[in-house]
């Protein structure tokens, strides 16, 4: 794997990527983002893989709980009618499916319904609190996959360089998987709240493009020989054979290229135990003498573990024995099963184990002799027979252990999820080719015949035009198959609407042709549908026969043809005419299914506000645990606190005193446990708080112990506190002072201080120093209330004094010593107020003065100016005089425009020099 380009790309990607590996017994999955590269995602108890199942069952409050994967624990024998598990298998498939009626047989108490308003999907019928709850396998699997998705979001928070958010993932699936079982796949993601799946993987894929990643290739290696490699991977519920080949080229690139997968979808780890139980259960049977219908299902659920534990002990050892208490009739089993008898009775499964390698082989004409090595792969192949069979037939120097059997799927499924999700293909990058396993066809009007669309073998992420044949007016329906069988159908209405809509030339007819699409996910679909207009045919060949004859026709002369046509195939030929076609789109109808429908957008919403009901009562069982856990450590904290401080609280407190604490305890924490099972979160929060008083008052006593409270030491104190008191009368004496100063100024130059002190206040109260004086007054007023108290206690002679009880003399202590800090810091803070008030004064002051100055200057300036003009006026000959009068109210009035202009450069020239002030004063007040 080439690290500094994987961490390049990391880097460019917002979010973060999540690769799941869901398997039928243990599910994995990895997380990719900024400074976390491929990460397993840890379960609660640090396992780097967890169970795949669910509980769901009632809780104590008529509600519902679920309970996570190995979480699950003992429920899975006490309650197996409540716990899910090994629903791989039925994704995506009918009720009537052979493999429910298999999978009832060993999911002891569950109950399986169809649900007829999807075409006969499976659903899970549970039992909580005497009601029925249905939950589909899709709802199911989105909750397991939420689960993931919240436990990697958690990763994330821990993780300062990597943004918090899991939208982007990528799953892997079975290969032999359905369009249904996809599509079940893709609904399940978008039921577990991801907006953005970038693909279903292939398992044997996934664990092929690991492998390729983890191998060393020498410089020789390069030389463009394609070599034959093995994924043989059994897991829980099947077996597949994925065949690849991985090719160095001499350009330095690795091609690796998926050639052919085979599979056996009923023989799998599941199957081993299954016939494990079957010895077991008939040992049970002889033991306790029982017909099979007398069982219980909790026995045949213990049985079961019991059996799975077996296979898992005979993979390494000659035998497996336990006992089994109190099973049946309080009575104890005892057993031993034997590698031979386990080996014997699955003899005729011999056949399965390389059923897939043969099938593999045979799609792509290739013999045993031609692989390489064989990848194994999945938990079973460390079952000792699997392997010996396996070495048998292909040879025990192919057998290949280099990838990690548990962890190389989701490894690589993440991988791919970069890559989809990056679409960077770089030089060095492994160049992952995939093709079809399945034929893909079409029909039209339920026409028998079956148009082949993409062949098996054929390279995903293609598309394809397809033209439909028809020009008529009618209606007509489109169906996709996949091998065969029916996948869905499109009914294509008012097409002759359609055909109108689209003008073509005289010599161009109307086709109706429509685009399918194999996707990266292998999901086969319809994805454009128009009505082109294409030359007829025959006129394009006329055209491209005769193009140099003078005596074509005038309507073979209508017709463009490329400048290029010497030795032109047909298939050339017919992309010519597609590229020089005119198209009207076509709305795609909503499709029909046969059988198993998605789940559509109204359900969609339905069921994702169940799931997110389902979520919030999860959310509050956590935060009632985690508040339950706050009350019993603040109560061990508390038992602690008072056995640590046991000698200091007998000095202050009776035993039986310092007993009830101790005994509040214990009291407290076994209700804890006992009976809390039904209470709210708001009352175990009052317990916490009541806790914490306990705590407090415990505390109150030790302090108690080391303080002062004789008359000497309380006088004390109170002289303290008077010496503060007139310290912080004198300070507020002082700022009295000074605003008396501050208001004298102003009234001596004829200021309004009121009117400015109001403003100042406001601009002190937007800032909060106006509410810091008025919490100074409220403090000071208790300060003085509590200096008062002691004082009429200190009056008290010596004899009444010493009655006060302590507890009362310690409170007006701890209140006057906290109150000393507190008027302490208060009157720093009055102290920093006032002195900003009177800045804002002084600032205030110095402006107003200047505008007084400047009305003082613009007076002068109209005094000076009608003093001039009464001085032209007397030297004026006396004939004018009567002229001169008439004239005076209009000259006067320029007299005072000039006065204005004046002023109005003077003020422009000092408000320039005072630019940096405050408009704070109103123009009217100039």
């Amino acid at each position: 794997m080439k690290c500094l380009v994987i961490f390049t790309l990391i880097n460019c990607i917002i979010g973060a990527i999540l690769g799941i590996d869901y398997g039928e017994k243990f599910t994995k999955a990895v997380l990719l983002a900024p400074g976390i590269s491929f990460e397993i995602v840890l379960t609660d108890e640090g396992k780097r893989k967890d169970l795949s199942g669910i509980a769901i069952r009632p809780d104590s409050k008529n509600g519902i709980e679920r309970i996570y994967g190995s979480q699950m624990g003992s429920l899975i024998t006490r309650f197996p009618s409540n716990c899910i598990l090994d629903i791989k298998q039925l994704i995506g498939k009918k009720f009537d499916d052979p493999i429910v009626e298999k999978y009832m047989k060993t999911h002891f108490g569950s109950k399986l319904v169809e649900d007829k308003t999807r075409g006969g999907s499976i659903k899970f019928d549970l039992n909580l609190n005497n009601s029925s709850y249905e939950f589909s396998v899709e709802e199911l699997l989105a909750m397991t996959l939420n689960d993931i998705k919240l436990r990697a979001l958690n990763d994330l928070e821990e993780n300062p360089n990597a943004a918090a958010l899991v939208e982007d993932v990528a799953i892997s699936i079975p290969p032999f998987a359905t369009q249904a079982t996809r599509q079940a796949y893709l609904d399940s993601l978008y039921l577990a709240n991801f907006s953005n799946v970038l693909g279903l993987v292939e398992e044997g894929t996934s664990v092929a493009l690991n492998f390729a990643s983890n191998k060393k290739f020498e410089n020789a290696d390069y030389n463009d020989v394609k070599e034959y490699y093995l994924v043989y991977d059994v897991g829980a519920g099947y077996t597949t054979a994925t065949l690849f080949s991985i090719t160095p080229t001499s350009n330095g690139q690795i091609v690796l290229e998926i050639e052919s997968v085979g599979s056996d979808e009923l023989f799998g780890g599941k199957t081993l135990t299954d016939s494990i139980f079957t010895i077991v259960f008939q040992k049970f049977l002889n033991h306790f003498n029982l017909e099979e219908d007398n069982v219980p299902t909790k026995v045949l659920a213990r049985l079961y573990e019991a059996a799975e534990k077996a296979k898992i002990i005979l993979s390494a050892n000659n035998e497996f024995h336990t006992t089994l208490e109190s099973i049946y009739d309080d009575k104890d089993f005892k057993f031993q099963v034997t590698r031979q008898e386990f080996e014997d009775i699955n003899s005729d499964l011999m056949d399965c184990i390389t059923k897939p390698i043969e099938q593999a082989l045979q799609n792509v004409d290739l013999k045993v002799d031609d692989i390489k090595s064989v990848v194994l792969n999945g938990g079973s192949t460390r079952v000792p027979f699997v392997q010996k069979h396996v070495s048998l037939f292909v040879g025990y120097d192919k057998i290949s252990k280099s990838v990690n059997t548990d962890e190389s799927s989701a490894l690589g499924t993440t991988q791919i999820g970069l890559n989809l999700k990056t679409r960077i293909q770089n030089s060095k990058d492994i160049n992952l080719i995939e093709k079809s396993h399945h034929n893909f066809e079409i029909s039209i009007d339920e026409n028998d015949e079956q148009i082949p669309v993409f062949s098996r073998g054929t390279i995903v992420g293609t598309s394809r035009k397809v033209n439909l044949n028809t020009t008529s007016n009618k209606d007509l329906v489109v169906s996709l198959y996949e091998d065969g069988s029916l996948i869905k159908s499109y009914k294509i209405d008012d097409l002759a609407s359609q055909f109108k809509r689209s003008s073509c030339k005289s010599k161009e007819k109307k086709e109706l042709v429509a685009t399918f699409e194999l996707n990266k996910s292998k999901m086969f679909d319809l994805t454009k549908l128009e009505v082109e207009c294409l030359p007829k045919l025959e006129s394009f060949f006329n055209k491209l026969l005769n193009k140099n004859d003078d005596n074509e026709s005038q309507d073979d002369k209508n017709i463009e043809l490329p400048s290029n046509t010497t030795n032109t195939t047909a298939e050339q030929i017919l992309n010519m005419i597609e590229k020089r076609s005119k198209s009207t789109y076509v709305s795609i109808p909503s499709p029909i299914y046969p059988h198993i429908q998605p789940i559509d957008k109204h359900s969609r919403k339905k069921l994702l506000n169940k799931l997110s009901y389902l979520n919030d009562l999860d959310d509050a069982k956590i935060e009632l645990t985690e508040v339950k856990n706050q009350l019993e450590t603040q109560l061990y904290k508390l038992r602690e606190f008072v056995e640590t401080n046991e000698s200091t609280l007998q000095k202050e407190l009776e035993e039986s005193e310092i007993s009830g604490y101790v005994d509040y305890v214990a009291e407290t924490i076994e209700w804890l446990d006992f009976e809390s099972d039904d209470t709210l979160v708001e009352e175990l929060k009052s317990k916490i708080n009541e806790v914490q008083d306990k705590e407090a008052e415990i505390k109150t006593y030790i302090q108690m112990s080391t303080a002062d409270l004789s008359k000497e030491g309380v006088q004390k104190l109170y002289d303290d506190g008077t010496q503060l008191m007139m310290t912080i009368q004198s300070s507020m004496l002082k700022f009295g002072q000074k605003i008396s100063e501050i208001r004298a100024k102003f009234e001596e130059s004829n200021l309004d201080f009121d009117k400015e002190n109001d403003r100042i206040k406001n601009k002190l109260k937007a800032s909060d120093k106006e509410e810091k004086l008025l919490s100074f007054d409220k403090n000071l007023q208790a300060y003085k209330d509590t200096i008062t108290k002691i004082g009429e206690l200190l009056s008290y002679p010596e004899k009444k004094f010493n009655k006060i009880s302590k507890k009362e003399l310690y409170s007006y202590h701890d209140q006057l010593a906290k109150g000393v800090a507190d008027m302490v810091l208060d009157l720093m803070g009055v102290e920093s107020s006032h002195m900003e008030r009177v800045k804002l004064f002084d600032e205030t002051y110095d402006k107003l003065i200047e505008r007084q100055k400047q009305k003082e200057f613009r007076k002068k300036l109209r005094e000076a100016a009608k003093a001039q003009k009464k001085q032209q006026k007397e030297e004026e000959q006396p004939e004018e005089k009567a002229e001169d009068e008439e004239l005076e109210i209009v000259e006067d009035e320029d007299v005072e425009k000039v006065v204005e202009e004046k002023e109005s450069l003077t003020s422009t020239s000092v408000q320039s020099q005072n630019s940096h002030e405050s408009n704070e004063l109103d123009h009217d007040e100039l």
